[in-house]
């Protein structure tokens, strides 16, 4: 199995050595120490916590090394010893990301002393709708054992607020056989107070008493994401002497580096595990059979189709998500539900490209055009399909070769009949132009052109001069205008002393993307994508949309505005 160690190569002269090292070294005392909670070793777990909490020590990892060594004194019942972190904790982080999960043990350790006000307070202050459940589970352990209804009672008018201490009461009345008449006139008026629903009283017998702290610790609450990469770094052709062929991999793993750095200024931190993974499928099997890859929260390719099968064969419907970051396949999503495509497949592109050139094309014949790669031959045939079900015809369907005579040669003159809108899907960026050229010679001027962007070289091809007709397919514009793709490409070059290629771009707003969608939604990491609002958040390309499918449904079709290409549903 061949494992990257990142710093050893690809971060080599992106940070100070020392500083990496001593951040290293920081994350390995924290995973240990986590291991040792896990397996009930407080004690152990304490003792590794503790010079992690020092105020001299500033890492992603220092609010979580005072959780934890709360939760652990919490368990050794050395409750003093938790407040007092748990306080210095929310002093010190008080807009960490987790703080919601300090109050509730807060709560829990005051409650345990019978110092209910404190107690209570603490768990008001909690926002996060996720501890809902724990909260409601806490206070059943502590008020749903009271058998003595007066006391519930002057204990529910102390707290007239507390929603769930009424629930507690009104339960106690209803299923109690020595209730009165006057207590069901309670109940009556708590019920219309606080609207109590059917659920929510069945959820009190389900839950009634039980030792419900601490709050459950899983995979999304480690304070870490392990994010696995599975790309052709191709490491036995290793040469710094030469640019690459696969340079788009260290490109693309550049912007994951950029990523983590954002995220753990947003609190989010994520682990980069990278493996040397290219078309072999015998070369995955014992990575993916090695357990420590087998706990990644995300996993990040492989490109291949054989190795993607292979991955996706353990991974799928797994409790992580695996993403495809280059590939325009759909038929990718049918290995699980928890499979994602970063870009829009062909069929989704070429359905979008066929519905706006169904408002710009005043007719329905249109002639096709496309290159040599397989790619090139599937978007013209997709394209053909989706332009004929809406009812339009394709006149001629043509594999062109980029030459300027044959072109000439072999594009008819539509002397007779005109095509109401051109396609060319090419990748060779020489084609674009010289086709453009051909149809202003065939007085074709005036007639709207759909193109892949591939199809033009963008620094020689001057677009601006075809744009008034021209609509490009482009799931990855840059518009170099925008402040934070300025800001990322003075970065970069701090850092690398290169400019940032698509690849790079990719890799960052990817991992940006995923990884705050995980910390955000955990478990529930789907639902939340589906309500998502595209474009709510700036990323440097043309961001993500998720709402309706598990691949990237952005739209891939540009126009000109006079100044810049923008997406035509802007």
């Amino acid at each position: 199995m061949k494992v990257i160690i990142v710093v050893m190569f690809i971060l080599a002269g992106l940070s100070n050595a020392a500083f990496a090292q001593n951040i290293a070294q920081t994350e390995s005392k924290y995973r240990s120490a986590l291991a040792d909670y896990k397996q009930e070793r407080y004690a152990a777990a304490m003792e590794k916590l503790s010079p992690l909490t020092s105020v001299n020590l500033k890492t992603p990892y220092s609010a979580y090394a005072h959780y934890y060594y709360a939760l652990s004194a919490y368990q050794l019942k050395r409750f003093k010893e938790s407040k007092q972190m748990l306080l210095q904790l929310q002093s010190r982080y008080p807009g960490w990301n987790r703080i919601g999960d300090a109050q509730y043990l807060l709560g829990a350790i005051a409650l345990e002393a019978g110092q209910l006000d404190e107690g209570l307070g603490h768990l008001a202050k909690i926002k996060d709708s996720s501890l809902a459940k724990d909260v409601f589970s806490l206070k059943q352990h502590y008020f749903g054992a009271i058998t003595d209804l007066a006391k519930l009672k002057e204990l529910q008018k102390q707290y007239a607020d507390d929603r769930d201490i009424a629930l507690t009461l009104v339960h106690f009345i209803e299923t109690s056989p020595s209730s009165t008449q006057t207590d069901f006139q309670i109940a009556d008026q708590l019920q219309k107070q606080f609207k109590f629903s059917k659920k929510e009283k069945v959820a009190v017998s389900e839950e009634a008493p039980k030792r419900s702290i601490p709050k459950s610790e899983g995979q999304w609450t480690k304070g870490y994401y392990d994010v696995s990469v599975l790309l052709p770094f191709r490491l036995d052709e290793f040469s710094t002497a030469k640019r690459r062929s696969n340079q788009f991999a260290y490109d693309y793993y550049l912007g994951l580096t950029m990523a983590k750095e954002q995220l753990a200024a947003e609190g989010i931190n994520v682990n980069l595990w990278a493996y040397d993974v290219g078309a072999d499928a015998k070369a995955v099997e014992p990575i993916v059979d090695n357990k420590n890859f087998q706990q990644s929260d995300m996993v990040i390719g492989p490109l291949y189709p054989a190795t993607f099968e292979v991955t996706a064969g353990y991974f799928a419907n797994a409790n992580a998500i695996m993403l495809n970051p280059l590939s325009t396949d759909g038929n990718l999503l049918k290995s699980g539900s928890n499979i994602y495509l970063a870009h829009p497949s062909i069929a989704f592109q070429m359905q979008k490209a066929a519905q706006w050139m169904k408002t710009q094309a005043m007719g329905t014949n249109s002639a096709i055009y496309y290159g040599g790669t397989a790619k090139d031959s599937a978007m013209a045939f997709s394209y053909a399909n989706e332009w004929k079900s809406k009812g339009g015809k394709v006149m001629e369907m043509v594999k062109i070769q980029p030459n300027r005579e044959w072109l000439e040669t072999n594009i008819p003159t539509f002397d007779t009949s005109k095509p109401s809108h051109v396609a060319l899907f090419s990748t060779d960026g020489a084609s674009g132009a010289m086709l453009m050229e051909v149809l202003n010679g065939r007085k074709l001027t005036s007639t709207p052109v759909l193109s892949t962007s591939t199809s033009f070289n963008v620094q020689q091809s001057r677009l601006n001069r075809y744009a008034s007709r021209l609509y490009l397919i482009n799931t990855d514009y840059a518009d170099r205008e925008k402040e934070n793709i300025r800001e990322f490409q003075k970065n970069y070059w701090n850092k690398t002393s290169t400019f940032p290629s698509v690849y790079s771009y990719q890799g960052y707003d990817q991992l940006l993307f995923f990884a705050r969608m995980l910390a955000r939604h955990k478990d529930k990491f789907q639902d939340g994508l589906r309500s998502a609002r595209p474009g709510e958040e700036e990323y440097l390309l043309s961001g993500f949309n998720f709402t309706k499918s598990n691949e990237n449904q952005i739209t891939p079709v540009l126009k000109y505005n006079g100044s810049k290409w923008t997406p035509v549903d802007r």
